[in-house]
């Protein structure tokens, strides 16, 4: 089974975030296009769970590699995403593995040394290619869904 959604933005640019959920696997991918904004990721990423709150107990890839060059996110959005996650988390799923593909020396620093800080008890690992990023994702945590 495969849920998925995506999000437009206000201005009705192209599509900026996609995503989709792998029941199977308990994985969750979300895709990040060009242009990728703060508003598409303080609106749009909460709604994921919002709508799906059994992704809760799934691993993640976020797919970066288009958004590369391109992207218009900050920290500060970045932050009130965190704060958002940790009241709907709770502490729940301690260990949960994120995986991002990105070729960008500059996000893999950040997600190296400031994710995991913002993100308590999630573990964060850049990847430039596909399969090494779900196996990675694979590999964490999938405790029973409560």
């Amino acid at each position: 089974m495969t849920a998925s959604g995506v999000s437009n933005s206000p201005t009705n640019r192209i599509e900026t975030l996609s995503w989709r959920v792998d029941m199977d696997r308990r994985l969750l991918f979300i895709d990040l296009a060009a242009g990728f904004t703060d508003y598409d990721l303080t609106k749009h990423v909460p709604m994921i769970w919002k709508e799906h709150p059994d992704i809760i107990w799934f691993n993640v890839v976020v797919d970066q590699h288009r958004n590369d060059e391109t992207n218009d996110w900050s920290w500060n959005g970045l932050l009130s995403v965190a704060e958002e996650w940790r009241a709907y988390a709770q502490g729940r799923n301690q260990g949960k593995h994120v995986a991002i593909i990105t070729k960008n020396y500059w996000i893999t620093q950040l997600v190296n040394n400031g994710f995991g800080q913002i993100f308590p008890g999630s573990k964060f690992k850049c990847f430039k290619d596909h399969p090494d990023a779900i196996a990675w994702a694979l590999s964490g945590p999938r405790p029973d869904m409560q």
